[in-house]
């Protein structure tokens, strides 16, 4: 008897990395597998080659999906995630299926720091770019914030423990972390999904739970590590905190809005190519520096003059969208 587990190539799977039947029921993480008896007679010394060769054609037959590893599937799908968006507003089916596979990748392992990050960063383009109502958008940057804790303690066990990791100031984090190149993605999520959690769940609220010390120190450590990365990412996350975050005794009394300023103008002369970096320098210097509203209004017309990158469209579009308000609003 010969014992052949074949990948079910059907069915789907739901966003939290489970795979269901057609009719929605949740059968686990695991695609099912067919299992498949050969029967030959034992005096035979293999088993009958026309059954052998056609197990053999509907192996090869199998969708590629059935064979990849889940971080190539949610890679696939995240590479696809502008399909079928108007505009600034992206469909949720290319982002979900990526989420479903980069959780069911993290479910196998919960040590894979790239199926972490990535699963951040699908989490995000889901809560920024298809989400529509604050509790959705709640429910899935709280999800974020969960996932990003996740992958910041097994960062701390790469160090000695999360206390310890804790415990340094961020040119040391950065310093310990340097051999890890997940550190800086994971950092940089880490940072987004907390503001962005805050934000929905109340500046102020979220400020008083220290939601503005977490930003910030993920922001430091990813600028200690890389001031660069991801287009000047630290410095922009940064920034928009300085800009955004309101000024709580005892809570956020580091604050500082001229150097909201500061690290904004970084941003935009390490990468002058990202749209948000422009958007959020004028927003900063027209909420905080009202006597340069001119030099804000002029950034905003120049951004308006670009054409969205065809490796994000959907953000860039998002960003000319939020840059046409701002102006507008400015010139009341």
């Amino acid at each position: 008897m010969i014992h052949l587990l074949i990948p079910w190539p059907w069915g789907d799977t739901d966003e939290h990395g489970q795979t269901t039947d057609f009719h929605g029921r949740r059968l686990g993480p695991v695609r099912p597998c067919l299992s498949v008896f050969v029967r030959y007679n034992p005096p035979m010394r293999r088993p009958p080659s026309r059954l052998l060769f056609a197990a053999a054609v509907f192996l090869v037959s199998l969708p590629l999906a059935a064979w990849q590893d889940p971080v190539a599937q949610g890679d696939a799908a995240w590479s696809r995630r502008a399909q079928g968006a108007q505009g600034g507003q992206a469909q949720p089916g290319p982002i979900d299926e990526a989420i479903a596979a980069y959780g069911r990748a993290l479910q196998a392992d919960p040590a894979n720091l790239d199926a972490a990050w990535k699963l951040l960063r699908a989490l995000h383009f889901k809560g920024e770019y298809v989400a529509r109502g604050q509790e959705e958008k709640q429910t899935i940057f709280a999800r974020g914030r969960d996932v990003a804790e996740a992958a910041l303690d097994r960062l701390g066990q790469r160090v000695g423990g999360r206390k310890k990791l804790d415990a340094m100031e961020p040119p040391q984090a950065a310093r310990a972390l340097a051999g890890i190149p997940q550190a800086r993605p994971i950092h940089l999520w880490a940072a987004v999904h907390w503001g962005l959690w805050g934000d929905n769940f109340g500046r102020l609220a979220a400020a008083r739970q220290g939601v503005g010390d977490r930003v910030r120190r993920s922001a430091e450590i990813l600028i200690a590590l890389d001031e660069t990365y991801e287009e000047a990412a630290g410095h922009r996350i940064l920034g928009r905190l300085h800009t955004l975050a309101p000024k709580v005794p005892f809570f956020t009394g580091w604050v500082d809005r001229a150097k909201a300023v500061s690290e904004l103008r970084r941003a935009v002369a390490l990468a002058p190519d990202n749209f948000l970096n422009h958007l959020y320098l004028a927003e900063a210097l027209i909420e905080h520096q009202p006597e340069k509203k001119n030099e804000a209004q002029d950034i905003l017309r120049r951004l308006l003059a670009r054409h969205p990158s065809p490796e994000r469209p959907v953000e860039d579009e998002r960003a000319l969208a939020d840059a046409r308000t701002l102006l507008a609003r400015s010139s009341e």
